[in-house]
């Protein structure tokens, strides 16, 4: 396999480079303000996207804010212009459909680069050690050339379609996630108030036919969320991105499904309640 490199070194990205310098392949980072330790030759911290461009034709994206693609796919010393030609770009950041088919065609025509979208989607077991979903779109040819490098590192790689078909997958995914946490909730809530306890109706309902990997997965944020303390700003800004696209994408078969529409309910849960 060739050698790798990787924009963005958060949670996701940090997990996948773990993951892929784990495995013996070798790894070029870059991120502007996290710093990644990992203690081995085939792994090296650039301090620029054109150094870490320069040396591969295979890139994978992780950065968080969908406003940093711009300057770092598109900037004179950004990826597109210091990446060899040909180069294939695999995006991770979860952006709309069209987007992901409009970054496409721009780098195709500035730098005659590829872009294959695959979302991120988690499982069971931790990212570091390669329990991921990856909903991905591409031609067959682009998506067979990097499919070695996505088994590395995701035990769940689904070819949607072309390009944009891993970011509707993915959007689809997510609002049926956002849909089951915001309806979990409420269940939840209403039936600590008449009497049962939390822990007790959760594993009822999690081992039942209402389960839903938000039951499953139900968190200390969870717990915040239901004494009206709120979720993480970073996190709600993320549900409400996410769910902004899926609004987006549903509008262009039709009318706003009623689930997408109530899901919407779930961002006035995160907020933090006035005392």
């Amino acid at each position: 396999m060739p050698e790798i490199a990787v924009y963005g070194l958060g949670e996701m990205g940090a997990d996948i480079t773990r993951c892929l310098v784990g495995r013996g392949l070798s790894v070029r980072a870059f991120d502007p303000v996290r710093t990644l330790e990992i203690p081995v030759a085939s792994f090296r911290q650039c301090a620029s996207v054109g150094e870490a461009a320069r040396s591969t034709r295979l890139h994978l994206v992780v950065v968080r804010q969908v406003s940093d693609l711009e300057s770092l796919l598109f900037d004179p010393d950004g990826l597109g212009a210091s990446a060899p030609e040909g180069s294939l770009v695999v995006l991770h950041t979860t952006v709309s459909p069209q987007t992901a088919v409009a970054l496409d065609e721009r780098l195709r025509q500035a730098f005659g680069h590829r872009l294959i979208d695959a979302a991120l989607s988690r499982r069971s077991g931790p990212v570091s050690e390669g329990s991921l979903s990856l909903f991905v779109g591409g031609s067959d040819g682009d998506v067979a050339a990097v499919s070695p490098t996505l088994d590395a590192y995701a035990d769940n790689v689904v070819h949607a379609g072309p390009t944009g078909a891993g970011m509707t997958v993915k959007l689809c995914n997510n609002w049926l996630l956002y849909s089951n946490r915001h309806t979990a909730l409420q269940a939840l809530s209403v039936g600590r108030a008449l009497g049962v306890d939390i822990d007790v109706l959760r594993h009822a309902l999690a081992s039942s036919t209402g389960s839903s990997w938000a039951l499953a997965h139900y968190s200390e944020i969870d717990e915040a969320i239901l004494a009206g303390r709120g979720a993480p700003p970073v996190m709600r800004d993320r549900t409400e991105s996410e769910l902004q696209m899926a609004k987006a994408m549903s509008q262009i078969v039709g009318e706003v499904p009623t689930t997408l529409h109530e899901a919407f309910a779930l961002l006035g849960e995160m907020t933090e309640r006035q005392r």
